[in-house]
């Protein structure tokens, strides 16, 4: 099975951000937020969120035109 080129150029990214995902789940559980009902439909949206808004952040994605003329 091949792989799309955008996720194997991109799979850190996603891996960094999944990762966060989990890092940012624990905190809020750790500083005791009890979300009920909706609201952690709400906390899980924005944990998702702020986690791939992160990663974009610290990991930089090249384009392809970038990568072509760092390469020639």
């Amino acid at each position: 099975m091949k792989l799309p080129d955008k996720i194997r150029r991109d799979w850190h990214y996603y891996a960094f951000a999944i990762g966060l995902v989990f890092i940012l789940n624990g905190v809020i559980g750790l500083l005791g937020f009890d979300a009920k009902g909706w609201q952690s439909y709400a906390v899980g949206l924005v944990t998702w969120v702020i986690s791939f808004w992160l990663a974009g952040f610290v990991i930089r994605r090249r384009s392809v035109e970038e990568k072509a003329r760092s390469e020639a």
